[in-house]
């Protein structure tokens, strides 16, 4: 086999085990907080959470994943790479099935892709492509690319930091890019000391990953990650300290994580780590500025209803 097909190749296989893992077998992981402090979550659509604990179902949909939300109003593009966008309450949503998102201050679309620029790059896990206002999608960072080949890893969550940084989480750690698509930090792997290991799929073979999914970054520059298949919610520091700030009891896992201001909100389901016929219900929880956690909404774990 010519050696470019025989990488073509690896680069397929590869793809399709982290897409089936990630994107089809898994629970949404899309949480995120607009201005007003109204919370959206996916959950069978789309459902905006009020303060006041009201929920409302923003649009009705069997699938998504993934969610953003466009502080400015200024992305319009993102249909062109398989995204939904609407408003809602002045705040601009995106969300879908094809991979992690988020929106950067110029409204540039970052997301999870393939890496293929014979393709256009599509949506995938294998690399981080930008959609600018304006022009062609492109890759943003070649190094995260040829890095995360070499790991045999993949994206599965990404975030904005206040300072223009994008954060990658994947299945055993986190990276964190500078505006130019450098690599300017590596916590890889990390382990979760206290994990409640509950490997994704059910698969032993996936027991050594951590399976970091939803993130968020605050104005220090913490991180803050679901750790799916550990049960928990870590924060790393800018020096790397690892220390885990929330543990959700079985059947509970978290799967996405949005910060806002020193508030961070978790988004969890049950039988995270396991199919969709084992029942996946979400709930909604916050970590408030004094370290106190709240639940702020929670559906059923047997019949998925909100009370």
């Amino acid at each position: 086999m010519h050696p470019r097909s025989a990488r073509l190749v690896l680069m397929v296989f590869w793809q399709l085990v982290i897409l089936t893992s990630v994107a089809f077998a898994h629970p949404p992981s899309g949480i995120v907080i607009d201005a007003e402090g109204h919370a959206y979550f996916l959950y069978q659509g789309l459902v905006r959470l009020e303060p006041s604990g009201q929920l409302t179902t923003i649009q009705q949909s069997t699938g998504g994943h993934w969610l953003a939300v466009d502080a400015n109003g200024n992305s319009s593009r993102a249909a062109q790479v398989g995204y939904t966008k609407i408003s809602s309450g002045g705040s601009t949503l995106i969300f879908g099935d094809g991979a992690p998102l988020v929106i950067g201050a110029d409204g540039s679309l970052y997301y999870g892709s393939n890496g293929s620029q014979e393709e256009s790059y599509p949506t995938g896990a294998l690399a981080v492509a930008v959609l600018p206002a304006s022009g062609p999608a492109r890759l943003f960072s070649p190094s995260l690319k040829q890095k995360l080949a070499e790991w045999k890893d993949g994206v599965t969550g990404l975030a904005m930091g206040t300072d223009g940084s994008l954060y990658v989480a994947t299945w055993k750690g986190v990276l964190k890019l500078s505006p130019d698509g450098a690599i300017a930090k590596v916590w890889y792997p990390i382990a979760v000391s206290d994990c409640d290991s509950d490997p994704a799929d059910h698969n032993p073979a996936n027991a050594s990953s951590p399976l970091f999914r939803g993130l968020g970054v605050d104005s220090l520059g913490d991180v803050y990650v679901a750790a799916t298949s550990c049960h928990r919610v870590v924060k790393i520091t800018p020096a790397g300290q690892v220390t885990t700030i929330s543990r959700s009891e079985r059947p509970w896992s978290p799967t996405g994580v949005a910060v806002r201001g020193e508030e961070v909100y978790v988004l969890e389901y049950t039988n995270a780590n396991g199919p969709r016929t084992e029942g996946w219900s979400p709930r909604v929880r916050k970590r408030g500025k004094d370290g106190t956690w709240t639940t702020l909404v929670e559906f059923h774990p047997a019949t998925g209803q909100h009370p």
